[in-house]
């Protein structure tokens, strides 16, 4: 009698059946959402749950914790062109091995320091680097060069895996630290960046044309009617050196825009726990509203990045910061407990723009430059996001509260949305890919 059963072969046979009529560009988008939703689940969502447990075993200040996490921001900033140059050198893939490797180690080293100086050189040199070269910028890198037409949801998917990495790590991590301590906490973070990035990295690819492919799914480059095909859509790219995009009044405009939108995003994001406790609430529930404003970015982001196809980037980008400066008032003039609740997802909101951010510098200067006009951006937000978390804790250290804290960066918020509606292509004629 036939066997009728599956056999591993035959489901071997079938996903790669599957794999082999999907475009692998969605593929390097799955692997890409592994390896960031991880990375910038720990470290950058679930960086908060660590504020308070390090202030009191450190003995510092909030001032103190704050310049440990802008720090790290400043150094990412100074680091940000070598890292661009490098994965335009020698590719993603190579990158997100090197950090997720080092982040992974200098996590586990972390918990057995007991000074803070030693705490912020770890941080900075193993764990920031780390974050800096092997997470969110190789892979936007590979994903601006697989596609063109589907930047902005692509892209939106890879930023809305963070927030999924954030919503699933946070409340992990907040009971193993409130239950076990932050030490344990920074073993099981670092054990878990090694055990997914490194695995999802071993498949990823740099484009498509190492596949003899083209962005979004075209035809492979050796058919002619291929081609042909394609010239016919009309599609056109453009393609800036980075000598280029530097002489243009869109970069400087731009990378303003990022970096005031990251003064305040990255702030709240460290502050956000604190904030919650400051208004009264305890720590343990101010932990599962971070996962509330990551399972909310979840669906703004992919929200944007739907609309961000079809409508103008830039704009979305504007209207998009105005539900952040409505919560932010409300912490500041209203006492009522439901504005705590509001208060993450209207940042939720203004998070999901994010994304759109990062499709804008390929939209605005192409495939080519991108790692390397980015890595230099990087230097303007990377520095201008060192002064904002120790700025918010010097407030708090001097007053007990963050209402100027609020004041200001609400104002700074609606300067970011003028400069973002300002934006256009610039007038140079894009080159015909």
């Amino acid at each position: 009698m036939e066997d009728k059963s599956a056999s591993p072969s035959k489901i071997k046979h079938l996903f790669q059946s599957i794999g082999n009529r999907v475009f692998y560009g969605w593929w390097i988008v799955v692997l890409g959402s592994l390896i960031n939703g991880i990375g910038l689940g720990v470290i950058y969502h679930s960086v908060t749950i660590f504020f308070l447990p390090l202030k009191r075993d450190l003995g510092v200040s909030s001032a103190a914790i704050s310049l440990l996490y802008g720090a790290a921001r400043l150094e990412g900033g100074f680091d940000g062109p070598v890292v661009g140059y490098l994965v335009h050198r020698f590719g993603s893939r190579r990158l997100i091995l090197i950090g997720a490797i080092l982040a992974g180690i200098g996590f586990i080293i972390l918990s057995t320091v007991h000074d803070f100086i030693t705490f912020l050189l770890i941080y900075v040199l193993l764990i920031s680097f780390g974050n800096n070269a092997g997470f969110f910028h190789p892979v936007t890198t590979a994903v601006n060069k697989w596609f063109i037409r589907k930047r902005g949801i692509s892209f939106s998917i890879v930023s809305a895996s963070g927030n999924i990495g954030g919503m699933v790590m946070a409340p992990v991590l907040s009971y193993i630290i409130l239950n076990f301590g932050w030490r344990y906490g920074a073993v099981f973070a670092g054990s878990m960046i090694m055990l997914v990035a490194l695995p999802s990295a071993w498949r990823f690819k740099n484009s498509p044309e190492e596949m003899g492919l083209l962005p979004d799914g075209k035809p492979p480059l050796d058919d002619p009617a291929g081609e042909s095909s394609a010239v016919k859509q009309g599609t056109a790219e453009v393609n800036f050196t980075v000598k280029e995009a530097l002489r243009s009044l869109q970069f400087w405009l731009l990378m303003t825009s990022i970096s005031l939108r990251l003064v305040v995003t990255i702030a709240m994001n460290i502050h956000f726990v604190p904030i919650l406790v400051w208004r009264g609430m305890n720590e343990a529930t101010s932990a599962y509203l971070v996962s509330l404003m990551a399972l909310s970015c979840i669906f703004s982001t992919l929200a944007f990045g739907w609309l961000g196809d079809r409508w103008n980037k830039a704009l979305l980008c504007s209207l998009g910061i105005i539900p952040a400066i409505i919560v932010m008032m409300g912490l500041i003039f209203s006492q009522e407990p439901m504005v705590l609740y509001l208060f993450p997802i209207g940042f939720a909101l203004t998070m999901g723009t994010a994304p759109l951010n990062w499709a804008l510098i390929g939209d605005l200067f192409g495939r080519g430059s991108y790692a390397t006009v980015r890595g230099i951006m990087a230097v303007g937000y990377g520095t201008a996001t060192f002064f904002s978390p120790i700025f918010a804790g010097w407030v708090f250290d001097h007053t007990g509260s963050y209402n100027i804290v609020l004041i200001t960066f609400t104002i700074i918020f609606m300067m970011t949305a003028t400069f973002f509606a300002m934006l256009r292509h610039p007038s140079r004629v894009p080159a015909q890919t």
